[in-house]
């Protein structure tokens, strides 16, 4: 990072030098600041406000935040160097090219001395241009356009310069002009007049030259004449010499650098004493801001030439850290942290016995008040009173008592009284007993208010005869809590409370304190305040975010940012055009009639875009490029090209089509990383907002994050694809699901429909059974009662019962009827063909040969009956039984292997 300090320069009229103590800024860039080579040589500026130094390790550039430095093959030393729009030409020992950008916005040399002899030895002291034509000058010739072509000119060219678009060089013998391919000497010019000359610049339609020791000299209607200045620079040594508007800067080899007004002839030294790393200046070049850069032997120096600050903290006599200051009585009062010093015109003094931290500087009833930790004065015009008390933090007049003092120390309030010795410290305000770094009287009233960081604010309201306080009332609350400091001024005729949490106001009305919604609107907003006070002309001066800003009207601007005296922030006013601020390293003088009438817009860049881990540059202005996804997430690195260290740039940035709705707050960091961005469209916006809150320019840059494979297009086909085949496959399985659901139901249906039958063939074969088993019982028991009337019949006599015998001959008769003619037979048989598939139709129609009796054997065969089963129902033997079964093998045809009933049961 940049190392800058602000150091003094001395007005001086040589060799008489009148020597002020308010000395300009200058910027000090040491080589462990940019970390590249102790010497610089040339310097140039590219269109994008970004410099360039021809330096001994190589191309050194500084975007205003980042040094690089592009080393050229073989490491040679670069001695000249010019920016033409995005080129960077360069000249070096034995060789000369350019640097370009290539698409990715690295820094490529290409060597354009590559067609010369290897065993030719060139140097390159100096690059020009005129219309597209670049010259490169050597210590003989000139190489222009092709890099190869070769101008004639005179041995031994000292120094070239193109001045109203003629390209003039200069030699030990004379100063010649370019016309055609020929260089012209210049009329009217002895040389030995000029001796060496360092520089030839362009000067009211004239040709003014720079002599290393004899001064200035104008070349016009073919004559050399003297430019006469109020102060004698001869025998100073010049290297180089730069010209801005009326400005002349002279740079020397051995007393650093001076500048000349060559319309009032003001004369001006800057060197080591004051400002500079070292004496020796190689090159000087006023920047677009017209900043003076020098090019040293050892380091970089930049001169804030038309800064409106002045600064008073000189190396060689520091007074100490900017405390306080008045003006008093025609004398510049400055209070530090080692002492009280005095200003009476350009001469600086100390006040003795005020060798402590200063705390205050007060004027009351044209006498002035000093306090600090360890004294507290009294000075009325040469007469200084000292008083023993000590850590005095302010003084002011009572508002209803204007004839009475009253200070606030470390140990509390006190009042002082006039006697005719002068103001002498009275009696202590009882009750007043808090340390208040900042106070405040009320006009019209005894008011006092008080603020201590830890205890708070208070109002207090002194006793009749003011020597105690009578009500004390807090009056922090959660919009202003205790714990920090708070300052305290009228601000457009009323009270004003300036804190971190912004600005209130005092409403009497409600004894309340309020937002000041008005003033903050007026001014940064709602924003840290740390100090504010008003001049004369109405002017609004506040301390926020480390740097003082100035508000008048709709004007505001910014001043001194990260300079400033932390709780000790102050601005005083000598008159309504200069004011004095403290800071760190002593005091600043702003001379707002210095401030420049046009503030120019400071432009953004972005300088790096970086995927990941990488470390080159991704893009370098393309348009709108296409990023994968494995690649989304974006380093960003931006840059602003401002050079006053006072003006600390801060950027706003908004990555839009993020869903970001708002700008970001500003920051100081130049550095922004986005990581795992969703595909989309974004575009990247960055701008630049300086110290007083100005919108500088804006920069964006577009690009495209690719969606994941899995995010595409034909990823999207392929997923509807696979949807489509999954629910065609869950179709199928759904379908194949209910199928087998209904398979399965009528699977179960015919199961159960095949049980149920089951169940009634079963049932039906019980009846059969059953039914059967009736007949049985029932020819068995007609056959005991046939038994019972043979045996009646065999035991009658005729004699006796004729008429009996024929009753019973009767009725066995018609029991053996009933016994085969039963209905239960045809009962029977119905019921078995209707579990048996129509079996006894079936056999009767394919074996007609068959009697009834046969077929019902093989009924009884066909339900799986044993022969002795089957002997009563056919009311038979079981011997009849067999024979029966035998005949009925006959007339089906069966062989022995057959097996009857697995042939019946087959049917």
């Amino acid at each position: 990072m940049m190392k800058w300090l602000l150091a003094l320069i001395a007005f001086v009229a040589i060799p008489v030098m009148a020597q002020t103590p308010w000395q300009r800024a200058v910027v000090n860039y040491s080589r462990q600041s940019y970390q590249s080579g102790n010497q610089n040589w040339q310097i140039g500026q590219s269109p994008e406000g970004w410099m360039y130094f021809a330096n001994n390790n190589g191309l050194l550039e500084y975007d205003g935040t980042n040094w690089t430095t592009y080393p050229l093959p073989g490491n040679t030393k670069v001695r000249s160097v010019l920016p033409v729009g995005d080129t960077i030409y360069v000249g070096a020992l034995g060789q000369f090219g350019r640097f370009v950008r290539n698409d990715k916005g690295r820094m490529v040399y290409q060597e354009l001395s590559g067609r010369l002899g290897e065993k030719e030895q060139i140097n390159i002291w100096h690059i020009h241009r005129i219309g597209h034509d670049v010259y490169f000058q050597t210590d003989g010739t000139f190489f222009i356009n092709d890099y190869k072509t070769r101008m004639a000119s005179h041995p031994g060219i000292r120094y070239s310069n193109v001045v109203y678009n003629r390209l003039y060089i200069t030699t030990s013998k004379s100063v010649s002009v370019l016309v055609g391919n020929q260089f012209i000497p210049l009329p009217g010019i002895d040389i030995s007049q000029t001796s060496n000359i360092v520089a030839i610049l362009p000067w009211q339609q004239q040709l003014l030259f720079v002599t290393s020791h004899k001064g200035l000299f104008l070349y016009s209607n073919n004559k050399l004449q003297p430019f006469s200045l109020t102060a004698d620079i001869s025998n100073m040594q010049l290297s180089c010499a730069a010209l801005s508007g009326t400005t002349l800067a002279l740079g020397t080899l051995q007393d650093g650098v001076i500048l000349i007004d060559l319309k009032q002839h003001k004369v001006e030294r800057i060197s080591t004493n004051n400002g500079l790393q070292n004496k020796t200046v190689l090159s000087a070049t006023f920047d677009a801001d017209k900043n003076l850069w020098l090019a040293l032997d050892n380091g970089l120096d930049c001169v804030q030439l038309w800064s409106p600050l002045r600064f008073l903290n000189s190396r060689q006599s520091p007074i100490g850290s900017g405390n306080c200051s008045i003006t008093y009585q025609g004398k510049l009062y400055f209070g530090t942290n080692q002492g009280l010093y005095a200003m009476d015109g350009n001469h600086i003094s100390f006040i003795e016995g005020t060798g402590s931290q200063v705390l205050c500087l007060d004027t009351i009833g044209g006498q002035l008040f000093c306090g600090g930790r360890q004294f507290f004065i009294n000075i009325n015009g040469n007469r200084i009173t000292r008083y023993s008390h000590r850590g005095v933090w302010g003084v002011r007049a009572l508002g209803n008592h204007p004839d009475i003092l009253i200070t606030s120390s470390y140990w509390g309030l006190r009042l002082m009284r006039p006697t005719t010795q002068g103001w002498q410290m009275a009696e202590e305000v009882k009750g007043g007993d808090i340390s208040a770094k900042t106070f405040y009287v009320e006009d019209m009233t005894d008011a006092i208010w008080v603020a201590n960081k830890e205890k708070g604010l208070y109002r207090l309201t002194l006793t009749d005869n003011l020597m105690g306080v009578k009500s004390k009332k807090c009056y922090n609350s959660v919009a202003l809590p205790k714990g920090d400091n708070v300052y305290i001024a009228k601000v457009d005729g009323e009270m004003v409370i300036a804190s971190r949490q912004g600005l209130f106001r005092y409403d009497a009305t409600h004894d309340k304190l309020v937002k000041h919604t008005a003033l903050e609107n007026r001014l940064s907003g709602s924003a840290a305040y740390t100090y504010i006070n008003q001049s004369d002309d109405g002017s609004i001066w506040y301390a926020s975010e480390g740097a003082i800003h100035v508000s008048k009207g709709n004007h505001l601007q910014s001043y001194l940012n990260d300079c400033l005296m932390e709780d000790f922030e102050n601005v005083s006013f000598t008159n309504r055009m200069q004011a004095i601020i403290g800071t760190e390293d002593g005091f600043a003088m702003l001379e707002k009639h210095l401030s420049p009438d046009s503030i120019r817009v400071i432009q953004p860049y972005i300088r790096k875009i970086i995927i990941g881990n990488n470390t080159d540059t991704l893009y370098y202005k393309a348009e709108s490029p296409v990023i994968s996804w494995r690649n989304n997430s974006l380093h960003f690195e931006f840059s602003a090209n401002s050079y006053d260290p006072t003006q600390t740039v801060r950027f706003c940035y908004w990555l839009e089509g993020s869903g970001e709705k708002d700008w970001s707050p500003a920051t100081r960091l130049h550095t922004k990383e986005y990581t795992n961005i969703p595909e989309g469209r974004y575009i990247f916006h960055v701008k630049a907002i300086t110290a007083d809150g100005s919108i500088g320019g804006e920069t964006s840059f577009a690009f495209t994050i690719l969606p994941p494979w899995y995010r595409t297009w034909w990823a999207y086909t392929l997923y509807i694809i696979g949807i489509i085949a999954i629910i065609f496959v869950i179709y199928q399985r759904i379908k194949q699901s209910r199928q087998r659901l209904i398979r399965q139901k009528d699977k179960q249906i015919e199961n159960l429909e095949e049980e149920k039958l089951q169940i009634e063939l079963r049932a039906q074969q019980d009846e059969l059974v059953r039914s059967r088993m009736n007949v049985v019982r029932k020819n068995e028991m007609l056959q005991e009662i046939k038994k019972t009337a043979v045996s009646i019949n065999n035991g009658l006599n005729e004699e006796n019962l004729p008429t009996i015998k024929r009753r019973v001959v009767r009725l066995i008769g018609q029991i053996d009827t009933n016994i085969e003619h039963d209905d239960d037979l045809e009962a029977f048989r119905n019921s078995f063909d209707s579990v048996h598939h129509n079996f006894l139709k079936t056999l009767g129609e394919r074996y007609p040969q068959l009697s009834h009796k046969e077929k019902m054997l093989c009924a009884y065969i066909r339900m799986d009956l044993m022969s002795k089963e089957i002997a009563p129902l056919l009311n038979i033997s079981i011997r009849g039984v067999e024979i029966s079964r035998y005949r009925i093998r006959q007339k089906l045809a069966l062989s022995q292997k057959e097996n009857l009933t697995e042939f019946l049961q087959s049917l």
